[in-house]
């Protein structure tokens, strides 16, 4: 039981000492008071170091000075207290004074000899001076000292009453070194200083908390200062000395406050929008989902915003982005979308948090948002039109984290971009699949694009008046490998989006030229039409690419007409204007297609040079199903007479349509009725076999 109960209390005792350890003190620090007094205690012993180490510098001659003189009065000694004894011829006198002394100093050793030499006395190694030294320094004037190492040797003549040199002297010492000499008064100096400073301490330390107790009380009330105090140090203290050194501190602690306030602004704001910036907003975003909140999120996505930046500058485009922000900020707090919060996060791209658990709530600010954003914006005096993207994902439904919302309204984002009609989309797990198979598709489309998979095929246009086949255009189409064939509708989105238009468009523009080039060294004069995407434009190699195309395949300018949207030509007319004119003067002809369908400026696409009007299928299509589509179809046939512009009708499959067309003064006609695109090889067969018939003559 005594060895249960002890092994509980050593438990008992172990289980306890981390708490001990909690509750155990901090070790006590040094105030400001004994700080200053280890300070001066510090210096006195810094003073006494320096003079240790720079007094035996300093002395170093004179001790060799003294040591010297030291040996050389010894030796006089000896020679003046031997003088009378070896006068009166006593040698054991001699030799006695000589070890007398010779014994009491450090190292000593002495002899005395005769003038011819002989040794009257000496110590027991005094003989082994007379190797040491030259008798002749003795008979300079007071004798002389010599230095063998360490010893000191004095030389001194004997000399008797009469003044006559009788002897000399020789006696030798080793004195201690300075080091020795100087370790020795260090050792005491050393203990005097203890004893002093001990003493002083007892007396400084409560000297220097008095003179420094304002100084401590104020040190005391700052530590204890609560954070969120914002008085200021100058109020808490009168001291004259102080006051000033405290208002110096009020001040620099406002300017690093006021520091930090910008720094941090800086981190987490951006600064065109004024709105949290990527960083701040996928913190909030992230904690947001991490606590479990049903929430929506909303990426909103500029269309085109590039454009405006090319277009304006990126001053009006910095001003574009904080129009729409303020318009998003208007729409969000208007809306039921509760304690919205709204951030910029992509350099075209907004994020909005809507913490509803509704969808309806969500459709709604998202068709309120997408109508604000394309009102009319100014830019720099100019109007322009700006329209938005919009892909939702919601939490905790979609997604466990802000990383991976983000993800999922990304697909949102570009199912939403590709939709022709409201372009706005709710994240659903088959986005997924359908991205998976994009993404598979762009990868195929690389590999096509190496392997060569895409050809032009060839859609005749003929004179509607006469039936004389005039031209083709060339249309791009993606054969597979097994043989089948990719819509243009499906490829040509994706290869703008991977910035591959480029290369598909300058393949097509090359095929075209050399195809027509052929027709028409066959005798068969015909111009191909070849449409330029408008990011073709972004190239600066584009014009460059048209001349190469030309100049390769012997094809003259006038044959090649390139066809260009209406969108394209109306969003910036100056820039399609300043590509296309240098093309226009060596004499390519220039097409403005889809006519009808975009949001038409006249005025702007006056200003272009145009030379053909293209009717937009749907119109053609709709001649018989729509009411209005007659009436539109001849507006743009008068407008195309009004300023003496060739038309061309696509889209032509019936001989109702023709006839319709051929009657109002349209020019040329494109379309199954006449012929579908057909590849090289079926086109100059259909050429050659090809007999002229006017309109009213083709079979239905």
């Amino acid at each position: 039981m005594p060895e249960i109960s002890a092994k509980r209390s050593r438990e008992h005792s172990t289980q306890r000492s981390p708490k001990d350890k909690e509750k155990r003190p901090a070790r006590r620090r040094l105030g400001l008071a004994g700080r200053v007094a280890l300070i001066a205690l510090g210096a006195a012993v810094l003073v006494n170091l320096v003079q240790w180490i720079v007094t035996p510098i300093m002395l170093r001659n004179t001790f060799d000075q003294s040591r010297r003189v030291y040996a050389s009065g010894a030796a006089e000694q000896l020679a003046l207290i031997v003088v009378g004894p070896f006068q009166y011829n006593n040698p054991s006198r001699v030799d006695d004074l000589t070890k007398g002394m010779a014994k009491p100093l450090p190292g000593g050793e002495a002899i005395i000899i005769d003038t011819t030499g002989a040794v009257i006395g000496s110590t027991a190694g005094g003989k082994a001076l007379l190797g040491a030294v030259d008798i002749k320094f003795a008979d300079k004037p007071g004798g002389a000292v010599v230095q063998h190492g360490d010893t000191m040797i004095g030389l001194q003549p004997i000399i008797d009453r009469k003044g006559q040199r009788i002897g000399t002297a020789i006696l030798a010492m080793t004195p201690r070194t300075l080091v020795d000499f100087w370790s020795g008064i260090l050792i005491y100096s050393s203990l005097l200083l203890v004893l002093a400073l001990a003493v002083c301490a007892f007396f400084l330390v409560p000297l220097v908390k008095r003179a420094l107790k304002p100084v401590t009380d104020l040190e005391r009330g700052i530590r204890k200062r609560d954070a969120k105090d914002k008085s200021k140090l100058a109020d808490s203290s009168d001291d004259r000395l102080l006051k000033p050194l405290l208002t110096a501190i009020d001040e620099v602690h406002e300017r690093s406050e006021a520091a930090m306030r910008r720094a941090l602004t800086m981190a987490y704001t951006d600064p065109v929008t004024r709105l949290p910036n990527r960083l701040r907003f996928m913190s909030k975003l992230d904690g947001t989902v991490a606590a479990g909140q049903d929430l929506f999120f909303v990426i909103c996505d500029l269309d085109r915003f590039r454009q405006i930046n090319v277009t304006y500058g990126p001053r009006a485009a910095d001003l574009a982005l904080a129009t729409v922000a303020e318009r998003l900020r208007a729409v969000a707090s208007q809306t039921q979308a509760g304690a919205f919060f709204l951030g910029r996060i992509g350099a075209d791209q907004f994020g909005i948090i809507l913490p509803v658990s509704e969808q309806a709530a969500v459709s709604e600010f998202l068709i309120a948002a997408e109508k604000a954003i394309s009102e009319t914006t100014t830019l720099e005096g100019q109007q322009a039109r700006i329209t938005a993207s919009f892909g939702v994902a919601r939490a905790p439904q979609d997604a466990a984290t802000g990383a991976d919302l983000m993800k999922v309204a990304e697909v949102a984002l570009k199912e939403a971009k590709g939709q022709s009609g409201a372009r706005r989309a709710f994240f659903d797990k088959s986005l997924i699949v359908k991205a998976h198979a994009k993404s598979k598709l762009e990868g195929e489309l690389r590999e096509g694009l190496e392997r060569g998979e895409f050809v032009a095929v060839f859609q005749p246009k003929v004179r509607l008046e006469t039936g004389e086949l005039v031209g083709a255009e060339a249309l791009a189409r993606w054969r597979r490998p097994d043989g089948a064939i990719v819509s243009p509708g499906v490829f040509i989105p994706i290869a703008e989006e991977l910035g591959l238009i480029h290369v598909l468009g300058k393949s097509v523009m090359r095929d075209a030229c050399f195809a027509a080039a052929g027709w028409n060294a066959k005798g068969i004069v015909s111009s191909i039409a070849v449409n330029v995407s408008p990011h073709q434009f972004d190239d600066p190699e584009f014009i460059n690419s048209v001349y190469q195309a030309l100049d390769d395949s012997g094809l003259p300018p006038e044959l090649l007409e390139l066809e260009i949207t209406e969108s394209a030509a109306v969003a910036d007319a100056d820039r399609v204007a300043r590509i296309m004119w240098p093309l226009r003067n060596r004499g390519v002809r220039l097409a403005i297609d889809d006519f009808g369908t975009g949001h038409s400026n006249f005025a702007a696409i006056t200003r272009l040079p145009f030379d053909v009007f293209k009717i937009d299928q749907q119109f053609v299509r709709a001649l018989s199903t729509d009411p209005h589509a007659p009436a539109i179809v001849e507006m743009i046939l008068a407008m195309a007479e009004a300023l003496g512009q060739e038309t061309v009708a696509e889209g032509v499959e019936t001989k109702e349509q023709a006839d319709f067309l051929l009657r109002r003064a349209c020019t040329i006609g494109q379309g199954y009725y006449y012929s579908p695109p057909l590849p090289a090889d079926e086109f100059d067969a259909f050429v050659r076999s090809y007999r002229p018939r006017p309109a009213d003559r083709f079979a239905a």
